[in-house]
């Protein structure tokens, strides 16, 4: 997998949580011509853990129609239970994906030798790669430095993982036993700019389908070694990102992606509705920062 950017796309609903295919698909479209490197399906802020079963397969499916082989495209199917997760695989196992993601079991934390069964039954259930997910801020479980070594030997099929660990993406870049082709993929946005010079040069994060023009001219900056521009586009996404905190993230999500022009909800049905005092705010800060805001 080639150096650049992952976005972690959005999943477009309708009033009844049903996808919106050609919204969707046009995000693809629009992500792979900005430049990225590879698509994850159904991550977290592409709310995997709140679509319908059915829907699932019609979001992956979509996704990997609209890349047409162009990019890898990973596949969330995040879940509770080993059972679960079997079952989310099986829906999917026919589609040209590259790897299935997989957090560790959300709803109750766990153990070092239950995170390791856990990934160790999964990865057997499919044909697919895996990627590990690192995200204990949700689900109170940590994936070691230890683990991910004891998976790359005890797991053929274990491609990488996704975490905001710099230490842990340094140690393992440093250890000559961790295979060249394991993927490492960075969600710490902030510091993305001070771990792309120790080598980590992917980025996966939900922020980056909301400010595409940001995306490509932080990557572009990387690649020519224009760390300064770079720095300032890095600034730009941060600060959108925190705005949109300040308004309720998810709601402020799915409003900014409805101004580049892509029709739908991108948010759990339970969140409110975004709060239109703070339209014009939005608008203006998307567009202070050149994105390309159509509505």
């Amino acid at each position: 997998m080639k150096f650049g950017f992952v976005p972690a796309l959005g999943t477009p609903l309708d009033e009844n949580g049903n996808l919106i295919v050609e919204s969707y698909k046009k995000q693809v479209n629009d992500m792979i011509d900005r430049g990225a490197s590879g698509l994850l399906s159904m991550g977290s802020m592409g709310i995997q853990a709140f679509l319908k079963m059915e829907v699932c397969p019609q979001v992956a499916k979509a996704a990997v129609e609209a890349a047409a082989g162009r990019v890898p495209v990973f596949v969330g199917a995040m879940a509770c239970s080993i059972a679960q997760a079997k079952q989310r695989m099986a829906a999917m196992e026919d589609l040209d994906i590259t790897a299935f993601v997989f957090t560790t079991p959300y709803y109750h934390s766990c153990n070092p030798a239950q995170i390791i069964n856990y990934f160790k039954n999964v990865a057997a259930a499919t044909k697919h790669g895996i990627l590990m997910y690192d995200l204990p801020g949700v689900t109170n479980s940590k994936i070691t430095y230890n683990i991910v070594k004891t998976l790359i030997k005890e797991v053929p099929n274990l491609m990488g993982i996704k975490s905001a660990d710099i230490k842990l993406f340094r140690t393992l870049k440093l250890d000559p036993e961790v295979p060249e082709d394991f993927i490492m993929v960075y969600s710490g946005l902030d510091t993305f700019d001070v771990a792309y010079k120790w080598g980590i040069d992917k980025c996966l994060d939900g922020m980056l389908p909301v400010t595409p023009a940001n995306t490509q001219g932080l990557f572009t900056a990387m690649a020519e070694g224009d760390y300064a521009k770079a720095a300032k586009h890095l600034d730009n996404i941060v600060g959108l990102r925190d705005l949109m905190a300040g308004c309720d993230l998810w709601p402020s999500f799915s409003k900014g992606m409805n101004l580049l022009g892509y029709e739908g909800n991108f948010f759990p049905d339970y969140v409110l509705p975004f709060n239109e005092a703070n339209l014009e705010k939005l608008r203006e800060k998307m567009i202070s920062i050149g994105e390309p805001v159509v509505g």
